[in-house]
């Protein structure tokens, strides 16, 4: 999905449909629709963000060398947001220490899973996910409304998007579950 999709569609949702039309067809915008638009952006990946660290993390595995018992940051391929686990070029889970700028392993190769925060995206940028682009306008309604002070509608957005966040995870989990035996 385009993230100029999900913002035409929250434009609907805010009661500004002129606007989600404009986007939609790729029209010139004005000076005070592009201040909007950009609102609109910053709002979507806020959402992003909360998605990608609350309910559908990103998790990358990487292989390092492991130098004097600690692994720099920097040699990431992406800066790390949480570490889930290292183990050991045999496989066995190692016990580690995380710090400001490195992590502290003990073994000469490390295999590190952890995950990420997505990067900032612009209108034009294509997100790939099994969450629906309603469910992100929702949050991008709700992050909207909130910046514009519109509290009680900002609530109904913040109920939409949550309670649409648990279900799709909850079902994601429950598709992937093996059906149960009985003796």
């Amino acid at each position: 999905m385009l993230v100029k999709d999900v913002i035409a569609l929250a434009c609907d949702f805010t009661d500004n449909s002129a606007l989600g039309d404009k986007i939609r067809l790729s029209q010139d915008l004005t000076d005070d629709e592009q201040a909007q638009m950009d609102i609109y952006l910053k709002c979507f990946n806020l959402v992003n963000n909360e998605i990608a660290s609350e309910f559908v993390p990103i998790k990358k595995i990487e292989q390092f060398d492991v130098e004097s018992g600690k692994v720099l940051f920097s040699k990431f391929s992406n800066k790390p947001y949480k570490i889930l686990y290292v183990k050991n070029s045999l496989g066995k889970k190692m016990r580690f220490k995380v710090f400001q700028d490195h992590i502290v392993v003990f073994c000469k190769k490390a295999i590190i899973a952890y995950t990420i925060l997505p990067e900032n995206l612009t209108a034009t940028d294509m997100v790939e996910t099994f969450i629906p682009e309603r469910i992100y306008a929702y949050g991008l309604a709700r992050e909207y409304l909130f910046f514009k002070a519109m509290f009680d509608d900002a609530e109904i957005f913040e109920e939409r998007f949550k309670n649409s966040l648990e279900i799709i995870c909850r079902a994601s989990v429950h598709s992937k579950m093996p059906r149960r035996r009985w003796i």
